[in-house]
């Protein structure tokens, strides 16, 4: 009898999450967005190039072609891009020639035709981030030279047309014809009327719990990923008093959104990826998945998800889970500063979000001074579990692996990665102090010793 009431159990259950379709090593690296446009997939990388893929099957993308745009010894960034049936806009904080118009009305054999031009904007060499394209109008956030909009009636001659300058424009969405939102970086969110001339134009500003990263528009709602801060749903149908409806504070960094199923939010959230349900009254989480891959762009089509991540693209169904389904929170596990001796312990929570037993082998680890203590080898369906990961330092430098095998049809082996104490830079160690000028999101010098006490994560990037 109990025999058959495991089997009958997935019939009671109703788990939703994530299933993996196909994972996929693409030509670009360090994907940073996604677009989609009818049966066409197109996703920029920071290198080599802008991946275009045939989506007619979106639970199996078709690689197209692969398009690098010249610059110097290496390929043009990809950021952000914005399409229409047949021209893509890409942008990057590259200044100086930090965007490329592609025509790909062959997207087998897409060709870079020009770039844009800010010929009599009074702006100089524009750092370009987010962008979105309402009918014959492209919108492109600049940072601190605001939004630029460009009329695109003649899609591959782009003529500019109007300046609204701001802090730190990071992306913009069109909310209609005559209205867009800016996403103003750590100053939050503008919604104004474009081109308006009269003292009595519509619009308003208000401030957010984290730094505006994306943005996204479904009818009156107002979808904000704000980086560490998670995302927010505010109802913008007046664009004068847009009011505030709730948040959901991702552990990550909600970096970008996609919407779709009329109220879900697909959230790239670094390490995972995020489904949230806007219920009409409040954001919940209904779906989720470790990537392990870092996740920095997401897509969505029907419920299929577009995980777009620093090598990898994954394509994930999101739906009732039937079978087994493993979740763990980490797929890389680091360790701080210890004495040759002394020993560490880091959690790490296994869970069955699946609707049907799980079973897993002890997990096998490649490096001796790790190990791993209370990991389950049986779950029920909607169980959890905290095992416990050791590290031991010895006089050797620790870098292991730790491969876990289950019934989980669609990962039956996972691997995570463990780092222990090397020779360089790591957690623990103390920091020289230093003084370093704010060359963005701020002005001013940055003193480390003026933060003790406080978590600083500096973030540096060669200039290109």
């Amino acid at each position: 009898m109990n025999r058959m009431w495991i089997l009958l159990l997935p019939v009671l259950c109703f788990s939703k999450n994530l299933t993996l379709e196909n994972r996929f090593n693409p030509p670009a690296r360090e994907l940073l967005d996604v677009e989609i446009i009818g049966d066409i997939m197109i996703i920029p990388g920071n290198l080599d190039g802008y991946d275009f893929y045939d989506i007619s099957d979106p639970t199996y993308p078709v690689h197209l072609s692969n398009i690098e745009v010249p610059m110097g010894n290496r390929a043009q960034p990809g950021l952000w891009v914005s399409a229409t049936d047949s021209v893509a806009y890409f942008s990057s904080r590259t200044r100086g020639g930090g965007s490329a118009i592609v025509n790909f009305s062959d997207p087998s054999n897409p060709s870079h035709v020009g770039s844009l031009s800010f010929t009599g904007s009074g702006v100089n060499s524009p750092s370009l981030e987010g962008s979105d394209i309402f009918g014959d109008r492209l919108a492109v956030a600049c940072h601190e030279d605001g939004v630029i909009l460009f009329d695109i009636e003649d899609p591959l001659n782009p003529e500019l047309n109007y300046i609204r300058i701001c802090e730190n424009a990071w992306t913009v969405a069109f909310i209609d014809s005559y209205h867009i939102a800016i996403g103003n970086g750590e100053y939050g969110v503008i919604l104004e009327e474009i081109s308006c001339l009269l003292d009595s134009c519509d619009g308003s500003s208000f401030m957010t719990n984290g730094a505006v990263k994306d943005i996204a528009i479904q009818d009156s709602l107002l979808f904000i990923a704000e980086g560490s801060a998670g995302v927010s749903v505010y109802n913008i149908s007046d664009i004068n008093n847009p009011i505030f409806l709730d948040s959901y504070d991702t552990p990550g960094l909600a970096n970008k959104i996609a919407l779709f199923d009329s109220n879900k939010v697909a959230v790239a959230d670094w390490l995972d990826v995020k489904i949230l349900k806007w219920t009409g009254e409040e954001l919940q989480l209904v779906g989720y998945k470790a990537t392990g891959k870092r996740t920095m762009a997401i897509g969505a089509r029907d419920y299929v998800i577009f995980s777009a991540e620093w090598q990898h693209l994954q394509t994930f169904t999101f739906g009732e889970i039937v079978d087994a389904d493993l979740d763990i929170s980490s797929w890389d596990i680091s360790f701080s500063a210890l004495e040759i001796g002394e020993s560490d312990t880091i959690d790490l929570l296994v869970e069955n979000n699946g609707q049907y037993p799980l079973g897993m082998t002890p997990p096998s680890i490649t490096h001796a001074d790790f190990s791993a203590t209370n990991f389950p080898e049986y779950m029920e369906p909607g169980d959890s579990a905290t095992a416990q990961i050791i590290y031991t330092r010895s006089n050797q430098n620790a870098s292991g692996v730790m491969q876990i095998t289950s019934n989980d049809p669609d990962e039956a082996e996972i691997q995570v990665l463990l780092l222990g104490n090397y020779e360089g830079g790591i957690v623990g160690i103390e920091a020289p102090d230093f003084t370093l000028p704010i060359v963005a999101n701020g002005t001013g010098n940055f003193t480390l010793s003026d933060h003790l006490g406080q978590i600083v994560v500096l973030a540096f990037f060669a200039p290109g």
